[in-house]
């Protein structure tokens, strides 16, 4: 069976007028997500930026629990009626109603995805930006973005000048420093297995680092997480597991949603 629910963007709380811009779909069991950029940037054209803001961020991590979904790594189904009915609550919370949901449609016959969004959206209209704001990158960036994570310095600086074992300048996507050092850390494991490993080696030399200066300065042992997304491709799960097999490497490889598990 097929279910579905269309997103709106209400643009005038006083006439009720809303555009529908986007729609989330359960096909025989898979989930599908897709917006109408042309349509979504009309909609927020008039509100103000930080209620576009909010309705953008909204939005990517609807697309970001719907991947969450596909690679495995959640069970729950987004049309499990109890669940389906707390999420569009909850998503569309602290929008003030500007975001909302239709009711859930259910259809007998089974068809595309792109035939469902082409009938109820429109023909699908890419901004140039898509492909950036859907990397590891900003799925992280939204991730973060919670008062959970509000101690830790994004895009923390190491001077090479400053720091021993670096070569050159580096960044690291997250840091803490109190009475010892936490780091969190991204490698994409989307990208190909040289720039991977490229990227694991100089997470160890920025781990070698912080410990070196740790001892220098008197602090306790750090926390160091190599952040990653799933991924299906033998090659890349089998460097995962020879990373986690591992001893005395100094860090932890773990998946971006646990990560809260770690602070």
């Amino acid at each position: 069976m097929t279910f579905f629910t269309l997103l709106y963007i209400r643009t005038n709380r006083f006439s009720e007028e809303k555009i529908a811009v986007a729609i989330l779909a359960n096909i025989e069991g898979i989930p599908y997500f897709e917006k109408d950029e042309s349509k979504l940037n009309f909609a927020l054209k008039n509100l103000s930026p930080d209620m576009r803001k909010l309705v953008k961020k909204g939005i990517r991590l609807m697309d970001f629990d719907v991947n969450k979904i596909r690679r495995g790594e959640t069970s729950l189904s987004f049309f499990d009626p109890p669940y389906a009915k707390r999420m569009l609550k909850e998503i569309s919370q602290g929008k003030r109603g500007v975001l909302c949901y239709s009711e859930l449609y259910e259809l007998e016959k089974v068809i595309s995805f792109d035939k469902l969004f082409a009938k109820y959206i429109g023909t699908k209209s890419v901004s140039p930006s898509k492909t950036k704001t859907n990397t590891f990158k900003a799925r992280f960036k939204d991730y973060i973005d919670t008062q959970k994570f509000a101690q830790f310095a994004v895009n923390y600086k190491l001077k090479a000048n400053s720091y021993p074992f670096i070569y050159r300048d580096m960044t690291i996507d997250l840091c803490r420093k109190s009475n010892y050092f936490t780091v969190f850390h991204t490698v994409d494991f989307s990208k190909s297995i040289q720039t991977i490993q490229t990227h694991i080696s100089r997470f160890r030399l920025i781990v070698q680092s912080l410990q070196q200066v740790s001892q220098e300065e008197g602090l306790g042992t750090g926390r160091y997480y190599m952040v990653y997304e799933s991924t299906s491709a033998r090659e890349k799960m089998e460097l995962i597991k020879a990373i986690r097999a591992e001893k005395n490497m100094g860090y932890k490889i773990i998946r971006m949603t646990e990560m809260k598990d770690y602070v």
